[in-house]
């Protein structure tokens, strides 16, 4: 069984259709069954938390929902971070994952990932006594940032994919007043969560392979790879290389109605896709999408139960009528019978006595 974790801040709506883009990627190329873990604020709405409840159902998923709130402690320390707001508190969840999973280990993803691959090849990772499995961060750079932090550029990990041996990070004393005194001590950090997960755990983790967090470009290969849109462009933008991928897997989720199709401009009908991007099948071929057809299917099931109940419905008002006709059938027969009773009953002649003889019998001798 898979543990997958994903964060939801989700102040104008749209985030919670990202997530499901990202579930819809993992359960199209993953077969092994996925408890997905929601963890969410006030931000994430009734009717999109049914529709990922829906979405996880009909790949025959389990998903769990844990709305948190972060502790006094941390709210305080955290809001002298300069970049808190841009960030939101929201991104601070992942730092207490330990706290309210219950898994002994669980992959957690950014919403802003692609998963092009089984993501049983990353779950399968011995981390051993790591705390954690994550890939070198791939920003350009940064050396005098982290210089900065007291932290080592040749050990810092991107936080967007990262595999947690939750039992190894319980068992690390203190792990919790470690993240505290990191979030107290640097308050000019620009990317708190990462900076207090490298703080804390780049000691002791260990350096997946970079497929498993791929930063992506414009001439990318996003073949077995989960890629993460780090930069300000998404792969939900028109101009995007994975933009096909992501109408793809959106037309599996309980968003697709609200999704309109940009139009084809000349330039992307002359280049046409790379062949390793699967090009989205319904734009051309008005392929149905998976949503209508469990649907359209429900319907058919529920007009071929009510066809049956009619069916039921009839042969029982015809019994009904069968054995009414008979009943009064019965009646009349019994009525008539009666009646010839009575009849016969006036006409009975009284016997009468036969008469004497007047003539005296001679007796002969």
């Amino acid at each position: 069984m898979i543990e997958l974790v994903l964060t939801i801040n989700d102040k104008d709506g749209s985030y919670t259709a990202h997530a499901g883009v990202v579930l819809a990627s993992i359960f199209f190329n993953t077969q092994q069954t996925i408890n997905v873990h929601i963890v969410h604020d006030d931000s994430l709405s009734e009717e999109n938390k049914l529709k990922l409840t829906q979405l996880v159902a009909v790949f025959h998923h389990n998903i769990f929902f844990y709305h948190v709130t972060l502790p006094g402690d941390m709210i305080e320390v955290a809001a002298g971070v300069h970049k808190i707001e841009y960030w939101t508190m929201a991104s601070m969840y992942r730092l207490l994952l330990p706290n309210f999973i219950q898994a002994d280990r669980v992959i957690y993803l950014d919403c802003d990932i692609l998963v092009n691959m089984d993501i049983n090849e990353l779950w399968s990772i011995d981390l051993g006594e790591h705390y954690l499995g994550a890939v070198l961060d791939q920003g350009e750079n940064l050396l005098e940032y982290f210089t900065s932090l007291g932290l080592s550029a040749e050990l810092y990990f991107n936080s967007g994919v990262i595999l947690f041996q939750l039992n190894n990070i319980r068992n690390k004393q203190n792990w919790y007043g470690e993240m505290l005194d990191f979030l107290r001590n640097f308050p000019m950090m620009t990317m708190p969560d990462q900076d207090v997960l490298n703080a804390v755990y780049s000691s002791n983790y260990l350096q997946m392979d970079q497929r498993f967090n791929t930063f992506a470009h414009s001439e990318l290969d996003v073949d077995n790879k989960i890629v993460h849109f780090a930069g300000d462009s998404k792969w939900w933008e028109t101009d995007s290389p994975a933009a096909p991928l992501y109408n793809k897997f959106l037309a599996m989720t309980p968003w697709a109605r609200e999704f309109t199709p940009a139009p084809v401009s000349e330039q992307e009908q002359a280049n046409p896709a790379p062949e390793n991007i699967p090009v989205k099948r319904h734009r051309r071929k008005r392929r149905r999408s998976l949503r209508l057809r469990i649907i359209r299917r429900l319907r058919k099931k529920r007009m071929i139960r009510a066809k049956y109940r009619l069916i039921k419905r009839i042969k029982l008002i015809k019994l009904i009528k069968r054995l009414h006709v008979k009943k009064k059938k019965a009646l009349q027969l019994r009525k008539k019978k009666l009646q010839l009773v009575r009849k016969k009953s006036k006409h009975v002649m009284k016997k009468v006595p036969p008469k004497k003889s007047t003539y005296p019998l001679k007796r002969t001798s």
